[in-house]
Parts: C-alpha cells; structure tokens; sequence
C-alpha cells in the first residue's frame, strides 16, 4: 500500500492525499540517464581544444616549417628495442637501473664532431661528371662517419650567409682564390671544426693518435698540415674569421693564387705531416698513380669513376693492415650451434677477399710501404670459442638468444623447466666467450661487465661487430644489411651480395648444402644427435672417419628447424617486445616432466641464464642504436641535399 505523507504543512496540518516516494533504484536510473544526456551535449557543442602546433599554424599556415624539440637523449624506443643512456652503463644487469626488464642501459652516444667538405653543386659540369663526383662525396662522406665523424657538405648558401661575404664580393681575385674562398667563407658560418678537401680520406687505425684527437672536437689553434696543403684544417671559429679576415685586407689580394699566401704566419698553427689522412691531390695522382691521371686527362668522369674504385680498394686496404692477425667469428658451443655463425663466416670472406682496384698492388699514398693483398695470401679466418683482446684481431660474434641456444644445446624443439634446471649449466655462452679472458671462476655478473666493455667501451668497440642470431632468421635483417655493413666499416664490399652469396638463413634460395660446405670448410666440429650411424670398421679410411665426424647436411637441416622454431617463439617485432606463444594450460594432474606453454619456458630460461640474457639485449641495443643515429643523420642532411627531391645534392645520398 502507499504510504501517506507524515510530515505537516505550514499551518500545522498534516496532508490529507497520500504521495509515493520513488524508490532509490529508480532514483539511481533518473540520475544515470542525466547524466549520460548532459556528457553527450558536451561532446556535441564543444570545439576540440587547439594544440600550440595548430595555434602556429592558425597565425600563418603558409608560414616555414617549426623544428621540433629535441628528444631526451637519456631514453629511446627504437624500432628494434629500447635502450636507455647512463653512465652506470657498466652495472651487470640494466633493470635495476630502469626499472623495466626489456630496457637496455647503453653508454652515453659519443659526440661525433663535425668536418666540413665544401662542393658547388651550381656549377655547370656533364651529367656524368656530377655522378662520379656524387660517387667520391659518398665515399668521403662514408669513410669519415666510419672514423666517428659527423661529415657535412657546404655549398654556396653557407658561404652567402657568412658576414664577411659582402667583403669578399667587392674584392678582385682569381677565379681559382675565389673558390677557395667561398669554402673558407662556408666552414667560417658554419663554426669550429674541420674542413677538408672531398679528396681528403682517412686512412688509418680508429685509435691514431691524430685521429683520435680530432674528433675530442676541441681546437684551439688553427693548424694546417704538412704534406696536405690546402686540403685539411682545424680550427675554431675565431680563428677562421681571424684568418679570412687578414685574407681579405692583404695587399697581396690581387695576384695570390692560394689563401694561404695572404693569412698572417701568426695566425696558423703547422702540425707535422699525418700517417692516417691521405690527400689524393692531381700532383699526387701525377707522381704516384700515373694511369688515374691519363684517364682524368682523357675523360674526367671515367677518370673520377676509378679514383673513386682506387679509393675504396686504398680504404679497405687499410682495414687488412690494420688487423693483420685475422678475422675471427667467435664460435661458443659451436658443436651444436655451427649454423647461427654462416653468416658471420660469409661476412668475414667478403672482408677478407682482396678489393677490385684499377691498380691492384698500389698502396695508399700516406703509406707507400703497406702490404698489398693477394689473393694467395689472405687474412686468417680464424673460429675460436673464447674472445681474445688482441688489437690486431677484428671479432665478429653473433649471440643467440639463451632460448635458442637451449634448444640447440638440449637437440629438441621441444624444452621444460625441470630440464632447463636440472641439465643447463646457468649462463654458457658467456662462459665460453669470455673463458680465456677471465678463466673459469669467475660468476655472470662478472663476466657481464667486461663483456660490456669489449662491445661499447670507446678503446675496443672499433675491434668488433656484435650481432644477434635471430635478427638473420627474419629475412630482414638490419645489422647484415649491406648498406648498414659499408656504413659500419668506411667502404664498399663487393664481395658481399645478400642477393646472392649473402642470403639470410630464413631465405628458401638458400640451399642446406651452401652453408654445410661453408662451415666444413672451417673444420668445425658436430656433435649432432642425429649421427646415430654405427662406428666405422677398422678398414675405413681416415677420410672417411673425419667426413662422420665433420658437419653434415642433416644437421644443418636440423638446427635451421630449430633456429626457425626459436625464432617464432621469441617473435621479435617493431617494438622490440615479443608475443605470447599459445600453450595447454597446466593441472594438478600434470607431471613435472609435462611441457608447458613456450612462453613459460621462454621465461625461465631468461631468468635462468640472467647474464647471458642481458648480453643479448645489450647486443640488440647496441647496433639498434647506432643505426638510428646513422639513419636520423642522413635525414636531417637530405633536407640540406636536394630536399628529396633528387636534384644537385641528394644524389649522393645513399639510397
């Protein structure tokens, strides 16, 4: 029944008509419903709130471009993982510093301090000769990134914007002084640095002292060297003005044909003549290679096409000198992983093979006494299973993931806890690598550390490339690209085809047969589970007993399926993270021997092997960030090039 209202009016009386109160789950519904109806007439009649970008371009949407602000160098998520920059890079394992399991702690990036070559791209020349022109400037540009520079190209527009242009307009000078002071005028706008001839390489040792002393990125005086000639400064850029500015107010002006005659003696520093820079000037082409100079003589731009090859075969020259003791692919456990190394081998051929050079036993001309390369006396290509810190021995190292080295080491697919706990000794890899460096007793986190310093420390990372094996597994591999390699080294390798004599172990191109011959080749052992073959009787020859004993095409065959298995297991994407493999989810009536979800084992093989696990990462980190760098560098350069648009200077841009 309905309750009468007990509460009196006004006047005292109590109210004669009965009113029913609404119970509190209607009120609740009344309440909901107002709700809901007043957000949507927000929604419906507000405008979006303007972000200071559309504020920018409300003012003038016609107006330039605004640079953006910079990133925190501190923290980045790459397309292949993430990393994070601090000086504690050395602890043994990085999430106790981020906080993040997945985040790699990297050394902070080392600047990379500007050198300058200046080209006028206005100037009217054969199309031909503007290409082999854009061939030298890639090869310059190259070889300097290689060296830890930052390598820009100058034009006119710096030199027009340089204060003391205006000056140098009214002034009358030959054509040939002229040019050079437009080059003068580009490095001055531009600030302290090194300017360089485009025909001025290094060639030298990544420690040189010169070397290593310019790209500290400090310069106190304006120093010229001996035996380079106008080819090669550094300065800062008082010093630079100073200099142009003495230039200009030299009576001398009219008839100089070099700056150098019109600066005042006070103003230069001259440093002795450099063992690592080599200045391939036409008087030196001259002198020292006669045929170049013919050729330039006949036909410039088929001339510059082969001091460009000259120039490549001089800087990989080098490369071979430098390291005279050999190659070396670091091997660990190799008995049972042999394949996750094919590419490294192949890589290590293609370095080892002697360059195409339209002078195949010249020297660079910084060092008339090198060795030359012979095809019947090649590098070493040495497998070791431990590293060796020899500063003559360049390692390539290739770290599977411990999940993949598991499943080659335990010859399944298939892998369980109580395995993984029970058989695996904890961090193998590591111990193996670093066995005859730091001996056997030392644990993971020691061991972890100076692996980090051999990877990233400034003394040691120009004495090694460090990949991961399941990067090869996808196809696209961005460490093994060639592009990336010629970056990483300062020179071309035609001998290095991932088209053809460089496929990726994914690749079905690839035959079993290719990578059993090229690892055989190296002698390296095989212990394959699937050698089930009886021993062979006394009657059989040597031969015969060390082809059982050698790899073989069934246990390539075998580890490719395995390699295959553990990559989709750890599903390496964009974002560096990895998907969930689907699992039978366990019982109480499931066994300890019972296998798992993947992803479980996945996971208690990354907290088994803890140390190796964070190389992996670091590894992963590592070249990840490097290649970023080098990407965002040419970006912000091709916007200086051409503007993409593939005219004047873009067309050197390695694409």
């Amino acid at each position: 029944m309905p309750r009468y209202n007990s509460r009196a009016n006004k006047s005292g009386h109590y109210s004669a008509y009965p009113k029913e109160r609404p119970s509190p789950k209607r009120i609740w519904r009344y309440t909901a419903a107002a709700g809901c109806l007043l957000l949507i007439l927000l929604f419906a009649t507000s405008s979006p709130v303007p972000t200071a970008k559309d504020a920018a371009q409300h003012i003038n949407p016609f107006g330039p471009t605004a640079h953006q602000p910079p990133t925190d160098r501190n923290g980045t998520d790459g397309e292949e993982a993430k990393w994070s920059n601090h000086w504690k890079w050395l602890n043994p394992f990085s999430d106790s510093i981020t906080d993040e399991e997945n985040r790699s702690v990297l050394p902070p990036p080392r600047e990379r301090p500007p050198i300058y070559a200046f080209y006028d791209s206005d100037a009217e020349k054969d199309d031909e000769v503007k290409a082999a022109e854009n061939k030298l400037l890639l090869t310059w540009r190259r070889a300097w990134w290689a060296q830890g520079f930052r390598p820009v190209i100058l034009g006119k527009a710096e030199a027009m914007n340089n204060p003391l242009y205006e000056r140098f307009q009214v002034r009358k000078m030959e054509h040939a002084l002229g040019a050079e002071f437009m080059r003068w005028l580009a490095w001055g706008q531009m600030g302290k640095g090194i300017l360089s001839n485009w025909l001025v390489l290094p060639m030298g040792a990544y420690d040189d002292h010169l070397l290593s002393f310019l790209r500290r990125g400090e310069y106190p005086n304006l120093t010229r060297y001996e035996g380079l000639g106008g080819g090669f400064f550094s300065g800062d850029k008082a010093s630079v003005e100073a200099a142009l500015t003495g230039a200009l107010e030299s009576p001398d002006l009219k008839e100089s044909k070099s700056i150098l005659g019109l600066v005042p003696s006070d103003i230069f520093a001259v440093d002795h003549k450099p063992s690592s820079v080599a200045y391939y000037h036409p008087s030196t082409l001259a002198d020292q290679y006669k045929s170049i100079s013919i050729t330039l003589a006949d036909s410039r731009a088929i001339g510059l096409l082969s001091l460009a090859e000259l120039i490549t075969s001089h800087l990989h020259l080098t490369f071979l000198n430098t390291f005279t003791t050999g190659i070396s692919v670091l091997t660990p456990h190799r008995s049972h992983s042999a394949t996750i190394h094919y590419p490294a081998v192949t890589l290590a051929n293609a370095l080892i093979a002697c360059p195409p050079s339209p002078i195949p036993d010249s020297c660079p001309p910084n060092n008339p006494k090198c060795t030359p390369c012979s095809p019947s006396k090649q590098l070493p290509l040495k497998t070791p299973e431990s590293y060796t810190n020899t500063s003559t021995l360049f390692t390539i190292g290739t770290l599977p993931h411990p999940f993949t080295l598991a499943s080659l080491l335990g010859k399944t697919k298939t892998l369980s806890i109580p395995h993984i706990r029970r058989n695996t000794a904890r961090d193998p890899w590591l111990q193996s690598a670093t066995l005859e460096t730091l001996g056997p007793l030392l644990g993971g986190p020691d061991r972890i550390v100076n692996f980090k310093e051999t990877v990233a420390s400034e003394k040691s990372s120009s004495r090694g490339l460090w990949l991961i094996a399941e990067e090869d597994l996808t196809g696209e591999s961005p460490a093994l690209d060639k592009r990336e390699l010629e970056w990483h080294f300062g020179f071309s390798l035609p001998a290095y085809n991932t088209s053809t004599t460089a496929l990726p172990l994914s690749s079905p191109n690839l035959k079993t047969s290719t990578i059993t011959a090229a690892l055989r080749s190296l002698n390296l052992p095989a212990l394959s589970s699937s050698s089930s073959s009886p021993p062979p009787s006394s009657s059989s020859s040597s031969e015969q007993q060390q082809q059982s004993d050698s790899l073989n095409d069934k246990e390539v065959a075998l580890q490719r399926d395995r390699l295959a298995h553990a990559q989709s297991v750890l599903a390496l994407n964009s974002n560096g993270k990895r998907g969930k493999s689907k699992g039978r989810k366990r019982n109480r009536y499931d066994r300890d021997d019972v296998v798992v979800s993947e992803d479980r084992i996945r996971d208690a093989v990354e907290a088994w092997h803890l140390a190796d696990t964070e190389a992996w990462r670091f590894v992963r980190a590592w070249g990840a960030r490097g290649r970023l760098e080098r990407r965002k560098w040419e970006e912000e350069e091709r916007r200086f090039a051409g503007g993409g648009t593939g005219e004047g200077w873009g067309r050197w841009l390695d694409r």
